[in-house]
């Protein structure tokens, strides 16, 4: 091997010599016997470094993975000879390599055994077992290793295989069923007592690889006093535990018949409590990772107890069903104990166990006061659990927080099983918890009070206000309604704590029914928005989240403040005016105004006083937005620094979002109009459309008119028609691949809001939409990059979403206006996709433009044509595209496009009756070496789907095929 080219693989390498390794990688790749060089270079240790050992093993990957398929016999046997040499090597050489070597070296192993055993290499396990007679430390490390490797490669889950390597997979199980697993086992046996007095890693490696197999084998081979006794025993050796607890808890995972499994873990529990396993507690942080496995242990046993009561019970064996139970409630403090342990890795270990226990309780017809307590136990348990620690920091969240964060959620699921299980114990439990918290809110600490809130406010979402919390005959005297009682009126919005102040507004807006029974309290709470416990607080999360809040809280109560609208937007207006350049440093951020417009927008048309007021409060609020554009826009050519230009645009695109956003509270423009503020919005048309004349950072600025254009499409209706040309044009000059994307929705909602009256506009552009979206999905871009591949079909569906806009809206004229070869280019791209495009999604689209060009354009000779091309071109396209291999249809959006094809052809049918089906049977079928018995093509070409037959079919009642 070239020595000069192996100077990149170094960390301490140039690029220059990085980029000459990387080619040489590649060639070696391609050259036929570069595995060979590379494999005798690793054998023979000509090569000792690290880097070259692992690239050499990279390029044997490459062949096997690529060509050792389709090698000959002699080339197989060469590779199988040199793997089986690196197992006979170090005990030649006495040398060992690193993991990450000797874990690529295993995977080479599993790769050739998936493409080789059992047709070619037969003897592959007898081969590996025969190497350990050597007994050498370094040769059952990497038999080990390589049985972990084949494990990975054909049994696991995580791993999506395709049907045909799922068939190879099981006959790789069966045949070693067959053959080799007891000498398998048998092996691993003989390890392990060999070597757990002096060496602990290869003892822990075998139990893994137990684990790993017994999910398939015959569980007789491994849940047996041979091999029980070494594992409970190993349970007391500290270096053995974590590992033999992982394996305990593969052999109680297995799948088993029920009873065989209630046998197995019975027998296993009774051995763990005589030992006193499961009753030990962590002493230190190293035994609580052991405790961990244990509670993962713990949880085994409770689900495999669970899984076996549901099979009993489904079977209808109700005798064994409660035998089942009995086991199951006996391992109750098991749970209790692990749930509730201080360290949140064992309690979490344990949550699926508790999930399941309380599906077992659903399943019952009421439970047992033992039950229920035990249901109680849980439910104070979680509660417990779920509470900060002091030291939680709030403002810089790091791996512990994160951690504690998503073990909430997974306490959550188990909270929200209990409520749904029984409601009235949660109801109680949370009313009862929440009274005593603010009863005693001065001296309770913050994360009593704030778990207090929590819980009320998940109740809230495992038990949905359907109409009855807040109103009836009997809401003011429900504990819901008693509950935002206490909340309201307490001084929780005073508690110094961001976490409970947070919480107190989350609980505002989520009970915002409770303001439309009570709407005394709306003026109390909107207060707490405003003030300093709220959007004027001296945290920055708390007015970020707030501002967020408002917005949610004024949505639903907007009614009930139409008398204090213009107060509370003179509250606030301070804060709408700040308008920062940047967020660094802001008050509110960019995103939390959009908040605060929003809500500004929903005011001033909520507020009681004449639509001139309206009109005048609507201008007020977006003026000073507007007068900053213009101020900026000039800025844009005038400033040389390139960061403060970037600065300025990002800004300019704020401020447009801005005013975009006040729009929001307006569904059309018939309310616009009647607010009196549609005038607002058309003035302010013209300044944001200067956006477009800006040259540099267009990317940003088009975005931020197109969010504009949008809703004005919605808000100021035929008003906005003049200023389109202008503003489509603009948009389109210099349009990248991402620009087009997101120009494409803005045309579609233009054409259908508009429909025909944008013809005459669109059908001078028509052809510059095509040729630049055509332009960017055609340039080039390297096929390894997923983002840019998933960006440029995006970019195809946009394209295919445009044609269909103006299909579908009575704008066809826009095509049909096009010169012949101008329309013939468009039909072909609309071909291709429906042929060729990866997602059938997408060909559902094309073939539905198809059928509607068909519809529109089949009966008539309005466009010069159209019916050659469809007898040539798009009928063939029908059959080609359900006969290919990759049209699976098992794919409901596959099935869909099944259903556009058949769509085509019946309008074919409709519009052309006779001429279609003689083309059909005496010119396109026999074509493609078809029967001319329609019903018999129509079976083969729909492969078994009776969808296109009764295509043909039903619009003749049955008497299209006696007429062919």
């Amino acid at each position: 091997m070239n020595e000069a080219y192996l100077r990149g693989l170094y960390h301490n390498s140039t690029a220059g010599e990085r980029e000459v390794a990387m080619q040489y990688y590649h060639q070696l790749q391609a050259a036929v016997d570069g595995w060979s060089l590379c494999a005798v270079d690793f054998t023979q240790r000509i090569h000792t470094d690290e880097p070259v050992r692992f690239f050499c093993l990279q390029v044997v990957e490459h062949h096997i993975r690529e060509r050792h398929s389709a090698a000959d016999d002699e080339t197989s046997m060469k590779l199988r000879k040199l793997l089986l040499s690196w197992l006979q090597e170090p005990f030649i050489s006495g040398l060992a390599d690193k993991n990450f070597v000797k874990n690529k070296m295993a995977q080479l192993f599993a790769m050739a055994c998936v493409v080789d055993y059992p047709s070619r290499w037969v003897s592959f396990f007898s081969d590996l077992l025969s190497c350990l007679s050597t007994g050498h430390l370094v040769v059952v490390d990497l038999y080990l290793r390589i049985l972990l490797a084949v494990d990975v490669e054909v049994v696991d889950r995580d791993i999506v295989h395709t049907p045909e390597e799922n068939q190879r997979n099981t006959l790789i199980k069966d045949t070693m069923r067959d053959h080799c697993v007891f000498s398998l086992v048998e092996s691993w046996y003989q390890i392990m007592v060999t070597f757990e007095q002096y060496d602990h890693e290869i003892t822990c490696l075998v139990m893994k690889v137990v684990g790993a197999y017994v999910s398939w084998i015959d569980i007789t081979y491994i849940a047996n006093d041979k091999f029980s006794s070494l594992l409970l025993r190993y349970l007391q050796v500290e270096q053995l535990q974590e590992s033999s607890c992982e394996c305990l808890t593969e052999i109680v995972s297995k799948g088993m018949d029920p009873m065989n499994k209630l046998q197995l873990v019975e027998s296993l529990t009774t051995t763990l409590k005589e030992m006193g396993i499961l009753t030990t507690s962590a002493s230190n942080d190293d035994d609580a990772d052991y405790q961990a496995k244990l509670s993962k242990l713990v949880n085994g046993i409770g689900m495999a107890l669970v899984i076996s009561y549901n099979k009993l019970l489904k079977g209808d064996n109700k005798e064994h069903a409660l035998i089942a139970l009995q086991a199951l409630e006996n391992k109750m403090p098991y749970l209790v104990r692990y749930l509730n342990d201080e360290d949140d890795d064992v309690s979490l270990a344990v949550i699926p166990f508790a999930i399941g226990y309380i599906g077992v309780l659903k399943s019952l017809d009421s439970m047992s006061k033992s039950q229920d307590e035990m249901l109680k136990q849980l439910l104070l348990i979680n509660i417990n659990k779920m509470k900060y620690d002091e030291g939680y920091s709030f403002l810089t969240e790091g791996e512990d927080e994160v951690m504690f964060m998503e073990y909430r959620r997974e306490l959550k699921v188990l909270f929200d099983n209990i409520t749904q299980l029984h409601s009235q114990l949660v109801l109680d439990t949370v009313n009862q918890l929440l009274v005593t918290m603010l009863n005693n809110l001065d001296t309770e600490g913050f994360m009593n009070v704030e778990v207090a809130l929590r819980f009320f406010y998940m109740l809230g979402e495992v038990l949905p206000d359907k109409g009855c919390h807040f109103s009836g005959p009997a809401a003011s005297s429900s504990p819901w309604h008693l509950m935002m009682d206490v909340v309201v009126n307490s001084r929780l919005s005073y508690h110094p704590h961001i976490a409970v102040k947070i919480q107190y507004f989350e609980l505002l807006v989520r009970y915002e029914r409770y303001f439309a029974a009570k709407p005394e309290h709306i003026s109390t709470v909107l207060e707490a928005f405003l003030d300093e416990r709220g959007i004027r607080n001296h945290h920055s999360m708390v007015r970020s989240r707030v501002s967020y809040l408002f917005l949610r809280f004024i949505k639903p109560v907007k009614n009930q403040l139409s008398g204090i609208a213009e107060q509370v937007l003179k509250r606030i207006e301070d804060l709408l005016f700040m308008l920062p350049e940047s967020d660094q440093g802001a008050y509110l951020s960019s995103n939390d105004l959009l908040f605060m417009y929003e809500a500004a927008g929903i005011l001033v048309v909520t507020s009681n006083t004449s639509s001139e007021r309206r009109c005048l409060l609507m201008n007020q609020l977006i003026r000073p937005a507007l007068d900053k554009l213009i101020y900026y826009y000039p800025k844009m050519s005038e400033v040389g620094d390139a960061t403060k230009l970037e600065g300025y645009a990002m800004f300019l695109y704020q401020l447009m979002s801005y005013i975009s956003r006040t729009t929001k509270v307006f569904p059309n423009q018939q309310i616009t109009r009647q607010s009196g503020c549609l005038q607002c919005f058309a003035e302010a048309l013209p300044v944001i459309l200067k956006g477009l004349e800006v040259p540099i950072h267009k990317e940003t600025l088009h975005s931020g008119v197109r969010q504009y254009l949008h809703r004005m499409i919605i808000c100021l209706g035929d008003e906005l028609l003049n200023y389109v040309p202008m503003a489509i044009t603009l948009l389109l000059k210099d349009c990248q691949s991402q620009n087009i994307q997101e120009f494409i929705p803005l045309i579609n909602q233009l054409i259908t809001k508009y429909k025909h009256r944008m013809s005459p506009f669109l059908q001078e552009v028509f052809m510059s939409i095509i040729h630049t979206i055509l332009k960017c999905s055609s340039e080039p871009y390297d096929p390894r990059d997923e983002e840019a591949a998933r960006d440029k079909q995006n970019l195809q569906k946009c394209y295919y979403h445009f044609i269909s806009s103006l299909v579908n809206n009575n704008a066809l004229e826009v095509i049909s206006s096009q010169g012949s070869s101008q329309l013939n280019e468009v039909l072909d791209s609309i071909v291709q996709g429906a042929m060729e495009f990866p997602d059938p999604s997408g060909q559902k689209i094309c073939f539905g433009i198809l059928k509607k060009l068909i519809e529109c354009w089949g009966q008539s000779q309005s466009v010069a044509g159209f019916m050659d091309y469809v007898y040539k071109t798009i009928i063939p396209s029908c059959f080609i595209v359900p006969m290919n291999s990759s049209f699976d249809l098992n794919d409901g959006h596959t099935f869909l496009a099944l259903g556009e094809i058949a769509g085509v052809l019946k309008t074919l049918y409709q519009k052309r009756g006779e001429e279609f089906l003689q083309f059909l049977v005496n010119t396109y079928l026999p074509s493609i070496n078809l029967s001319q018995d329609l019903t018999q093509v129509t079976n083969t070409v729909c492969n078994q789907t009776s969808f296109m037959i009764s295509l043909f079919i039903a619009p003749t009642s049955g008497n299209s095929a006696s007429r062919c």
